[in-house]
């Protein structure tokens, strides 16, 4: 069982030199600090340029601006003509497990695999599991500096996660963006397999 946070402020373009290797040592200490197996991921998802206007014209009044909006659409033309990326840092820590713990989990998964050969859905992860994982996650981010801004990946990122790794440039998804912190209990990620690539 892993937990996943997302850790902001990475895209600090205009931040002085100074700043970003603060953040950089900041984070570097917290990923050393901590026990078991843990991944500190760079990801650079791809912007949409449409995006990038709206955020642009967002508090413009474009009737009372001709100017503006057509400075605007010159800015998308220009926009689709180059790759635009940016910058996501995200923290992934095993949850820690006892050796009970560790028990039932291999048992759930030596099960799950057998319904999966069987054409069945795997069991949906119950309300009580679900708490017992977050309290967990919960405790563990309690323990890290202040210093360090995150919250917790939503299904859609971590979902994105998989999705830009299998990719990585070629039709990838877009980072999903605001909207609803959705939080699936249940079958919504058991048909989450494993990723099979190629390499070379």
């Amino acid at each position: 069982m892993w937990a996943i946070w997302r850790i902001e402020g990475a895209a600090q373009v205009n931040a002085s030199r100074r700043a970003k290797k603060q953040r950089l040592a900041t984070v570097e200490a917290l990923v050393k600090q901590l026990r078991g197996e843990a991944m500190l991921l760079s990801l650079c998802p791809q912007i949409n340029p449409a995006s990038v206007v709206e955020k642009m014209t967002q508090a413009v009044d474009l009737a009372a601006s001709p100017r503006y909006e057509a400075l605007a659409h010159t800015m998308l033309d220009q926009l689709e003509q180059v790759e635009l990326t940016g910058r996501t840092d995200w923290l992934a820590v095993q949850l820690p497990t006892s050796r009970r713990q560790g028990v039932v989990e291999a048992l759930r998964a030596a099960r799950a695999e057998v319904a999966l050969e069987l054409g069945l859905l795997p069991a949906p992860v119950t309300a009580q599991q679900e708490a017992e994982r977050l309290s967990q996650a919960a405790d563990i981010a309690a323990a890290w500096p202040s210093a360090i801004t995150r919250r917790p990946a939503t299904e859609a990122e971590i979902m994105w996660i998989y999705g830009h790794s299998a990719r990585r440039g070629v039709i990838e998804p877009l980072l999903p963006e605001g909207g609803p912190q959705a939080r699936g209990r249940g079958r919504g990620m058991a048909g989450l397999g494993q990723v099979m690539l190629a390499e070379g």
